[in-house]
């Protein structure tokens, strides 16, 4: 049969185009060997979680180099693949294991990792609400149900950003613009020492110079002096200057401690300022009733940055900013007077884009959705009540030992103690993290050595905490 140049010419284009296609796009039965390669994996790794230690050797110059292996023309088997991941996840803190008291503890969860594998495999774009308004949908009921838990009003909205620092960031941004339009020469923002370091990283990333970063001094339980914070306030305006921003913290990274929320926003309501509450470790505790009635205050804030990938144990990415106006979300990133506001909306659904910095953004509310619809929120209510018991057994244990300064009680659950002798807490802490069966970090406070149990991981029991304090106590001892 004699083909003719244009029928040879579509053959030979079709076949082009679907040899391109095949070697990214594999078929249905390679799809599921892959999958299933990958579940087991997977499998493998939570199945051994409540036997894992907390945290594995530093890895070899020789692995470290090979990891870092460029690509080939052809690619390789994923088995291959999943052998180098496997060495790769050898060392370092190991986030599942319930002897992970380290910083600020992140289990993960099996249930929202499916969500990111759908919002993944899905890939619909959220940031625009008219490209997947479904999915938008589903997002803006996450962050719905988020303001309601905080009380914040029918006016209240925000977004799901990669964190906390994020989070920070989208807040100061919001409050410059409400507070101090275009000139913010003369802005004044008021945090502590302990105020976590992204909010002073994200007041300069949003134009602040450092002296317009002021740090007001604590009182001896590591607060927030408030007659501090007038005197200073005062004695700016004074000086011409505008303070615009008060920043509280709903739990400090280093001691867990919980600022006077309601005298902070007495203040603001008075100076006619922006009180943001930096919420990113303590603010789930909302969810609880022990953890409510210790952070009296913080739904009067004008927006408040949390952590999914904290307290709800979303793996890491997902952090949230609230604010209790959203038009004032809007006018500080879409760029337009909050008169404007239904241009950026569809079937009643504002664009996740209008009310922060992305434009480009994976669909982040589904990781947080699907476990929360899931398992219902009376099981991450539990998992944090579950931190705050085996906080307080910590303390009542650590004020019992001989050599042992527990100085500050836990707001939340986190207990920062000293030492009679900084040398001999610096040998307990490595005593203990050389065991591996638990990992601790310190930090300093008034220039001495600080040692923190940092409970927030839901595999974290009595035994885990008894073993470090048994270890701590032992290095003491002698």
């Amino acid at each position: 049969m004699i083909v003719d140049a244009e029928t040879w010419a579509d053959r030979w284009r079709h076949d082009y185009l679907d040899d391109v296609r095949s070697q990214l796009e594999p078929g249905h039965d390679k799809r599921a060997e892959l999958t299933e390669q990958v579940v087991e994996f997977i499998a493998a790794w939570f199945d051994k979680v409540d036997d894992m230690d907390a945290y594995g050797p530093d890895p070899s110059p020789e692995t470290v180099q090979h990891l870092q292996t460029a690509p080939a023309e052809t690619g390789r088997s994923l088995e291959s693949i999943l052998e180098d991941l496997d060495l790769a996840g050898e060392s370092g803190i190991y986030h599942p294991s319930g002897g992970h008291m380290s910083y600020i503890p992140n289990s993960g969860m099996y249930t929202a990792a499916l969500g990111e594998f759908l919002a993944a495999s899905l890939n619909r774009y959220t940031g625009v609400a008219t490209a997947a308004p479904g999915f938008t949908a589903i997002e803006h009921g996450v962050v719905k149900w988020l303001t309601s838990l905080f009380e914040l009003g029918d006016e209240a909205s925000g977004l799901l950003l990669s964190g906390g620092s994020m989070a920070n960031f989208t807040g100061v941004v919001t409050a410059r613009v409400a507070q101090l339009g275009d000139d913010f020469t003369n802005g004044v923002v008021y945090v502590t020492s302990h105020t976590h370091h992204s909010t002073a990283k994200a007041a300069r990333l949003a134009g602040f110079r450092s002296d317009q970063i002021v740090a007001v001094g604590v009182d001896s339980d590591l607060r927030m002096d408030i007659d501090h914070l007038n005197s200073l306030i005062a004695a700016d305006r004074e000086a011409g200057k505008e303070p615009f921003l008060i920043v509280g913290s709903a739990g400090t990274t280093d001691t867990g401690t919980v600022d006077p929320l309601d005298a902070l926003a007495d203040v603001a309501q008075r100076e006619e300022m922006w009180f943001h509450v930096d919420g990113a470790y303590g603010g789930f505790f909302q969810l609880t009733e022990r953890g409510k009635a210790r952070m009296p205050g913080l739904g009067r804030a004008d927006s408040i940055a949390l952590d999914p990938h904290k307290g709800l144990s979303i793996p890491f990415g997902v952090g949230a900013l609230l604010a209790r106006s959203e038009s004032q979300l809007v006018e500080a990133h879409q760029g337009r007077g909050a008169y404007l506001r239904d241009e950026d909306t569809y079937v009643g659904l504002r664009d996740i884009a209008s009310l922060g910095p992305e434009l480009s953004r994976p669909f982040r509310g589904l990781s947080v959705w699907l476990p929360l619809q899931l398992h219902g929120v009376g099981a991450f209510r539990d998992a944090l009540d579950l931190s705050l018991n085996l906080a307080n057994h910590a303390f009542k244990r650590l004020s019992s030992i001989n050599g042992v300064q527990a100085r500050w009680a836990p707001d939340l659950s986190i207990v920062a103690f000293g030492f009679d002798d900084d040398d001999l807490g610096r040998a307990a802490w490595q005593a203990v993290n050389d065991d591996g069966r638990a990992h601790l970090s310190p930090t300093i406070i008034d220039d001495r050595f600080i040692l923190r149990l940092a409970i927030l991981n839901r595999r974290t029991s009595f035994d885990h905490v008894d073993q470090a304090i048994d270890i701590i106590e032992k290095t003491l001892i002698g």
